[in-house]
């Protein structure tokens, strides 16, 4: 079972793995007596956030923060978590602006397919705190990532059973596309792309994306990376190396004597690789 000071160890050695620029965060459904230690309510300054911006906060300055409906700026969130009750009503409403052109296509899209927390699994909030850091055992981890991070979180994930990591891409309420079906349980790893308010509001990077997994997977994908980065397939090993007849494993020589093509050349013993 993931402890605390388990997750502050991966939290600490995926930074180093994957040469991430901010903090890989921890995040966890909370009520509002669970509040960790440390963890500050924006609205407590009178001050509110999107929490697109609220989880760039987090992983730049590393100061965890707890979100319940008084510190939120944006609806969306709020509807993913179930914090706020809709009507019918407000349901086509909604649709209606969710850059949709067809309003019945943008209403089934909401009702059927929108993001939204499984009411056995809503809280009253949620808390973010940076991974290496954090004061709780977190339900699931969000890593924002450039896309050569990203082929190696990927790598990373499919190494131990072969399973491909969907994606949950959604160009409005990026959070909630991230977020939301890896804490349903649906998803155990998940990739998203930051929307227009996570790139304006949420400062992300042009070339960012989002992959967020369950808790319950960081050990093992870490050990998948530490695996990777042995037999010399880490993101640090990596490097431009573009020419005709390179090296080849031995297995891929004997493939192609076995297609009849073009075998022979020099083999592939690059050291640390196997």
């Amino acid at each position: 079972m993931l402890t605390i000071e388990r997750a502050h160890e991966l939290g600490a050695e995926l930074e180093k793995l994957f040469l991430l620029k901010t903090a890989p965060l921890a995040i966890r459904l909370i009520g509002r007596d669970e509040i960790p230690e440390g963890c500050r309510l924006p609205s407590e300054k009178g001050e509110h956030y999107a929490l697109c911006q609220a989880l760039s906060y987090v992983r730049r300055t590393r100061n965890a923060l707890a979100m319940f409906p008084e510190d939120h700026w944006c609806l969306w969130p709020v509807i993913n978590f179930r914090q706020g009750p809709l009507s019918e009503e407000d349901v086509r409403t909604l649709s209606a602006t969710y850059f949709i052109r067809d309003r019945e296509a943008g209403y089934r899209h909401f009702s059927r397919e929108y993001p939204y927390i499984d009411e056995e699994k809503a809280r009253e909030g949620m808390v973010i705190a940076p991974l290496a850091d954090c004061a709780f055992v977190p339900e699931a981890v969000m890593i924002y990532c450039e896309p050569s991070q990203l082929r190696q979180l990927l790598m990373a994930s499919k190494y131990e059973s072969a399973e491909i990591t969907r994606s949950s891409f959604d160009t409005c309420d990026s959070c909630g596309a991230a977020l939301v079906p890896v804490l349903n349980g649906t998803m155990p790893y998940n990739v998203s792309i930051p929307d227009a308010g996570e790139f304006e509001r949420g400062l992300c990077g042009e070339n960012e994306m989002i992959f967020t997994l369950s808790a319950d997977r960081l050990e093992v994908l870490a050990e998948a990376a530490r695996t990777l980065s042995d037999r010399g397939f880490g993101l640090r090993q990596l490097a431009y190396d573009l020419r005709p007849d390179y090296p080849r494993p031995l297995f891929y020589d004997n493939m192609f004597k076995k297609w009849g093509l073009t075998s022979g050349g020099p083999l592939w013993e690059i050291p640390g690789r196997r």
